[in-house]
């Protein structure tokens, strides 16, 4: 298994900038915009939102723009495992649910815990060439 990202919210777009780069020296790999029905599906929030892709060394931080603070918020953690599918059939047989979206180039798979803590499944990368 290997730690993908973590994902976080942030409320003030500075922080990309003042903390994130500044303080703790990350560099932008990506931004984009994630769209009001994945942000509904996934995470229960009715609002597209922005989206930062951050490294430094093998950290990346998934960073989510929310102006405003919500009692929902996107925090997850992203993992890669080496059958997938086989994790996923193991889940819903022990009760636990998943969202699988079906997308032009890759799918996404996320399963919550009991505790409501979400994790984004993703397939190990074999061609070793990172992320």
């Amino acid at each position: 298994m290997k730690l993908e990202h973590v994902a976080i919210t942030i409320t003030d777009p500075a922080e990309i900038e003042n903390f994130y780069h500044n303080i703790l020296g990350m560099s932008e790999v990506s931004n984009f915009i994630l769209e009001k029905d994945l942000v509904k599906r996934i995470f229960g929030i009715d609002k597209e939102t922005s989206v930062f892709l951050l490294q430094k060394d093998e950290l990346f931080l998934e960073i989510f723009l929310m102006p405003e603070q919500y009692k929902k918020n996107f925090e997850h953690v992203c993992i890669s495992i080496s059958n997938r599918e086989k994790f996923i059939e193991k889940a819903a047989q022990n009760g636990y649910e998943y969202i699988r979206l079906i997308r032009k180039y890759a799918d996404l798979i996320f399963i919550k815990d009991k505790s409501g803590n979400i994790f984004e499944i993703k397939e190990i990368n074999t061609n070793n060439n990172g992320k």
